[in-house]
This record gives structure tokens, sequence and C-alpha cells, in this order.
């Protein structure tokens, strides 16, 4: 069989490396002249008021359900039944489809088949112009051939896929679903806007996260560095689309793997250790949206940008478990170096929490920030084990603050946003509390790595009890090496070999997260036996001491 030669950055199955996704590109087709338009394709319309009506009962319970924000229609649309194609005068081409769901406040897309050449590239965005994602480029690609797209404001919105002439034919799109969102994302119904959309008493990231503190605890570093973090998350559950907030974290290794921390109940109604079972391949996670000009608990508007600027696509669930309403994923992509994001710190920690700060998109809002100065206490909330923040100091939290991180003085995330009745009374909270997840908890009490984060933060087992989080080109520079190695046959039928020249250590994991294998290897023995296993995909980390890098087996 054929030798296949790796050449791996830091990574576990994250399959497109430098994948990511903005707004600050033109689509090609805005620089010509195009004379005809595409016809629109009419969305139904549903019951738009039950779901409404549901909304407002689910915002009175204190454990809440992902914050909804869209409905999902079912659609059949791809490059040969659908839009039009333009052909240009060097030989590229430009497809555009246009999508009208009346009344639609946002719009974004699922595909179920989603392929792109080196080269080509596609767009989205609303009729006037005014909003704007992309380009997705091959690097979106997922083994799975699956994609969920970021928002575009707007009932009236057009998909572009511009193809050069040298991959031409080669291109696949198609699309199963359109996402009608039809709230601002927000409790104010008549908003078409996301930004502001968070009650008043809400604090912007970029205030002062010291106001009115009088403890001496100074957040201003670790607030600083948690914007950077701290990612609002686009998610499509059996029809309907949500949003949750999440934290990329750290690992003991330091190795760059992008795990994002958020809440269980973010899945829906998931099981523990559900795995590659649970579709994230199709959620969208905005990074870095703050404003450097903030509202600080006032009646003032928010003045900054519209939407996230840097969107990762896709993600594998790691571990899941309800016990204390966790999730831990990891990203498609490793967030490109030059974003240069946070990697959380974290603490399993049960004392010295003497002052909390959570950072979190409330209403799916852009980021905000609420302080405790006051010790945090533990209760069980419908069979959660939690912390209990009795009264928020500065700020509050609000739908779609869900998964958001509870950090202990020491810049370590200690949980994750369950629920609780916290909300604003104007300009105030309401005194009521709220309750996060325990990251203790979360730790090793599962039994299983699809059930715990210690088989993924602490893959080594060395036992630390907490781990300071950094920046991705602190640890770019330090740990993550190149790796160079061989596998082959691949595809095989039993036994994998390597080329390894150094001792390394390896562990195999099937599609749903779980360890099948692991060993050493050595000179004498570099190679892998998968006989005993279904044929299929996994996939082998390989760590020496110059580096890790992960490979795909496939065993027929």
């Amino acid at each position: 069989m054929k030798k296949i030669l790796l050449t791996l950055l830091i990574c576990t199955v994250a399959f497109n490396l430098n994948a990511q996704v903005s707004n600050q590109t033109t689509p090609p087709s805005w620089a010509f002249n195009l004379k005809t338009q595409p016809t629109a394709e009419i969305m139904p319309s549903f019951d738009l008021q039950s779901m409404i009506a549901e909304d407002a009962i689910e915002a009175t319970q204190v454990i809440k359900k992902p914050y909804r924000i869209g409905k999902n229609i079912d659609v059949e649309f791809d490059l040969f039944n659908s839009g039009q194609w333009t052909e240009l005068e060097n030989g590229d081409r430009i497809w555009r489809l246009n999508v009208v769901s009346h009344g639609a406040r946002t719009m974004n897309f699922i595909l179920d088949r989603y392929n792109l050449p080196e080269g080509a590239e596609m767009y989205i965005y609303n009729s006037d112009h005014t909003d704007k994602i992309g380009p997705y480029t091959h690097k979106e690609n997922q083994e799975d051939g699956v994609l969920g797209t970021w928002i575009v404001y707007g009932d009236n919105v057009i998909v572009e896929y511009y193809e050069p002439a040298s991959v031409r034919g080669l291109g696949r799109i198609s699309i199963n679903e359109v996402v009608h969102g039809y709230r601002g994302f927000g409790e104010a119904e008549e908003s078409f806007l996301k930004l502001n959309e968070s009650a008043a008493c809400n604090v912007d990231v970029m205030c002062n996260p010291n106001q009115g503190s009088t403890n001496g605890q100074d957040w201003t570093t670790i607030r600083n560095n948690y914007r950077h973090a701290v990612a609002r998350i686009l998610i499509n559950i059996s029809g309907q689309t949500f949003l949750c907030t999440g934290t990329l974290v750290n690992n003991v290794r330091e190795d760059g793997t992008p795990y994002f921390l958020t809440a269980d109940h973010c899945l829906g109604n998931a099981n523990d250790g559900a795995g590659a079972s649970y579709q994230s391949n199709t959620w969208s996670f905005g990074f870095d949206w703050y404003t450097n000009t903030p509202d600080c608990a006032t009646n003032a508007n928010t003045v900054g940008a519209q939407n996230p600027t840097r969107v990762i696509a896709g993600a594998t669930l790691r571990a899941n478990r309800g016990a204390s309403d966790v999730a831990l994923f990891e990203l498609n992509s490793t967030p490109p170096a030059s974003w240069d994001l946070y990697y959380a710190g974290w603490s399993r920690a049960t004392s010295g929490v003497t002052s909390q700060l959570s950072i979190h998109h409330p209403s799916g809002d852009i980021m905000k920030l609420a302080r405790n100065d006051q010790s945090a206490s533990f209760v069980t909330v419908s069979g959660v084990s939690c912390w209990n923040i009795a009264d928020w100091d500065y700020g509050v939290t609000e739908g779609g603050s869900s998964g958001g991180c509870l950090l202990n003085p020491q810049g370590q995330i200690i949980g994750q946003l369950l629920g609780g009745s916290a909300a604003c009374s104007g300009t105030n909270d309401n005194g009521s509390p709220d309750f996060y997840g325990r990251f203790n908890v979360s730790w090793n009490t599962g039994g299983t790595a699809a059930t715990q984060l210690k088989d993924w933060l602490d893959p080594d087992n060395t036992g630390a009890a907490s781990y300071d989080g950094d920046y991705y080109s602190t640890l770019s520079t330090t740990e993550n090496q190149v790796l160079n190695f061989s596998v082959y046959p691949n595809p095989s039928q039993d036994i994998f070999n390597f080329d390894l020249t150094e001792e390394a250590s390896y562990a195999v994991y099937n599609l749903s997260g779980k360890m099948i294998v692991s060993g050493t290897f050595s000179n004498n023995n570099n190679s892998v036996n998968l006989s005993g296993v279904a044929n299929g995909v996994y996939f082998i980390n390989v760590q020496t001491a110059n580096g890790k890098a992960t490979a795909k087996l496939v065993k027929e």
C-alpha cells in the first residue's frame, strides 16, 4: 500500500489547523456590475407567536434551556438545482443564491454537503450589503461534509460561491436548512439588532471591573486576559437554533489543543458522554466580540461592532455530564496564531473563592462581565452540584450567558453558568442568585473520559489541582513543535507502522472520544495493532519530548 507522509502541527482531531472566518473581506461580486440577479427563494411562514409564547415561559425558569433565537426551515438548495451562475471574462465564475424569509431578523444556514477546493470561497451577506461573513474556504471542509454558518442580519440574504477556473466544477455546496432568526437575541422583541439586546444593568467587559469594590481584589489583568478567551456559541439542535457562551481552556501539556468549556444544558437533551453522536460540527464560535467604548450599567447604548470578526466553525464533544452541568469540546480547527487567543486557567479547589468574576454574552449581546465580592457557597440545584452566587455586586447574567465562566481571584475557571433568577431591575440587578456547575465535581467524578475533564485537561495524570492560563503565542513558542512521522499502511486491516526515531507515548481514540488503546513506541516496537476493534476511523495522539501530533487511522 502507499506510504502516507504526515507533517502535523499540534492538534487533536482538528483537520483544518488554520481554518477561520471573518467579516473583513469583501465578496468578489461586489466589484462587478452584474446585470442580472438570482430569483429569490421565498421561505414558508411558521407559527412564530407560539414560539415567542414558549420563550416567555422559559424566561421565568430558574434552570433554563439554551437561549433559542431561530427556527430552522428544511430546504434543498445546491449548485445544480438553485441559484444563478455568472461567467467572468477570465474563466472564473460566481454562483449566487438569494434566500428571503420575510420578517427574519437574522439568517444563517446549515449545509449537509460542504466541500470546497483550494482557491474557492463562499460568502454570505444581506441584500443591502450592510452585513457579511466570509470567506469560508477549503479550510472549513470537515470529515463528515457538514457546516453551520454564522449569522447575517436581515431577511433578504445572498449566499455567494466564487470558483476559480483552475478548480471549475470541483466545489460542492448543498444547503439543507435555512435558519430564520426570529428575535434579536434578546428580551426586547421589538429590537432588530443584537448589539444592546441585554438589559440596562449589564456591564460591558471593558468597564472598570473593580468599580465599587471594597475588598481590594484587582480584576483588571484577569479581565484583559479573558476577553480573548470567551466566545459566543451559535448552536443547532433538532431544527432550532440557540445561543450559549463558553471559554477556550488550557491543558497541563500546554500544547495549544483548542479545548472549549461550556454548559451541558447547551447540548439540549444529550446524554452524559454523548461524544460524536452529538452533531456539533454545525456549531459556530465567535471570539473577541467586545467594545473599547463601553457602557457600564446605564440606559445608554453600547457603541461597537455588530458582530464578532473572528469565527471558528465546528467542534467535537469530548466530555459532558449533567451532574455538574459541564461540557468540554475541542474546536475542529485551531484558532490562528495571529489571533493570539487566551487559553484559560482552571482550578478544582473548593476554598479561597472569596470573590468571583464571570464573563459572558447575555442574550447574545456583546461581551459583558459580572462580579461578586463575597465568598461563594455550595448548593445543589435540580441535582446539579453548583457554586451559589447569592447576589451580584456589579453586572448580571441573562439567557445566552449559559456556559459562561466563573473565575476565582487567581484568574482560574471554577465553574460554568447553569442558570438562576438574577436579572436586571433598571440599572441595578434584582438581588437574586445565579448557579454555576462546579469544576471540581466535573474533574474526575464521571468515571470515563467521556464524562469528566481530567482525561483531557490532564492527560498525563500529573495530579494538578489547578493550572494557569496563557496566550497562544506563549504556548506555541514553548511546546508547539512540528512532529514529522509516517504511518503505513493506512488504511490497514490490523497493523499500523510508524517510522518515529525517538521514544513516544500514544493513545488511540474512536470517534466518540473513547480511548481504546494506549502504549509507548521504542526503537524495537513502532507499531499499533487494531485487529481487535471494528472497522472505521480512529485517531492516534502521539507525544514525544519534542512535540505531539495526531494522525487519522482507517481500519478496513
